[in-house]
């Protein structure tokens, strides 16, 4: 994909910002508006740094984001079903280091006198683990049955593989999110995205160690396909994170080989470094 890179002199820019004393009434009630329809940029909106780029760009006029009037719907579902259901939600959102021997043992009597709902238990534990970066989460998983479990982490990893959830959604190739253009829900969506991904790759390297390396080789295979393909730089570069991540808990020569291979001389210097961060394991 084509696009159009205005580079500005960074020391230009530095002494712009660091002249920028009062911040335009239009400007803090945007990043306001932003922060608060969209949580994933709390803590990157910065209102002075919006102010120098504005001056920078010489553009009078920024469309607000659409404030989210979310509907909220409430269905009386009295089943046992439904019951076990909420019963473990609250345990996982009330979830923490301090309270979590306490917790487990909440969850494990759920799991234990579940047996008929299991999977949907195991799939709103899965979904906690994959926005919650904290381990507590992940160790929930020691709670079921050992055969349940090894059969349910197949399962994941076959669809994982097959649906090739490791490698970016349509709509992260088609658009360029470091551009924004008021596409603040699909940056916002990326963002969940990539959270997702590598909270399941610790998920990977725990229950498949020995079956990681086909992770790994196909993610390999798919940055020597678009090496060369005019794609946005930070797809690139999720992929290589990705790489960089799992071979921090678990070397794979190999890989590391197949990456040294790559002619990164090319690329910028945040790919670089993620090139070199590899190297170095």
């Amino acid at each position: 994909m084509s696009e159009k890179i205005i580079k500005i002199n960074i020391e230009l820019f530095k002494k712009e910002y660091n002249n920028i004393v009062e911040i335009p009434c239009n400007i803090l009630e945007k990043v306001a508006d932003i922060k608060n329809s969209y949580s994933c940029f709390n803590s990157y909106y910065d209102p002075k740094m919006i102010w120098a780029k504005k001056i920078f760009n010489n553009k009078d006029k920024y469309n607000k984001p659409k404030i989210k009037n979310r509907v909220h719907i409430i269905i009386p579902e009295f089943t046992k079903t439904s019951e076990t259901k909420r019963s473990l939600i609250g345990y996982l959102n009330k979830l923490s280091n301090k309270n979590k021997v306490l917790i487990y043992e909440k969850i494990k009597d759920i799991i234990d006198n579940s047996k008929d709902t299991l999977d949907e238990i195991f799939s709103i534990i899965i979904n906690y683990i994959k926005i919650n970066d904290d381990d507590i989460y992940s160790e929930l998983l020691d709670l079921f049955d050992k055969d349940f479990l090894t059969s349910n982490i197949n399962i994941y990893w076959d669809n994982y593989l097959t649906n090739r959830e490791w490698d970016p959604p349509t709509y992260i190739y088609d658009n360029n999110l470091l551009l924004l253009n008021d596409e603040y829900d699909l940056y916002c969506d990326y963002i969940k995205w990539k959270k997702n991904i590598h909270n399941m790759n610790k998920i990977w390297i725990k229950y498949k160690e020995n079956e990681i390396i086909i992770l790994l080789n196909n993610i390999c295979d798919h940055i020597n396909y678009i090496i060369n393909a005019d794609v946005y730089k930070y797809i690139l570069d999720i992929l290589l994170e990705q790489i960089h991540k799992i071979l921090c808990i678990k070397k794979y020569t190999e890989i590391i080989d197949k990456i040294k291979t790559i002619d990164y001389k090319k690329f910028d210097n945040s790919t670089k470094f993620l090139i070199y961060n590899i190297f170095e394991l």
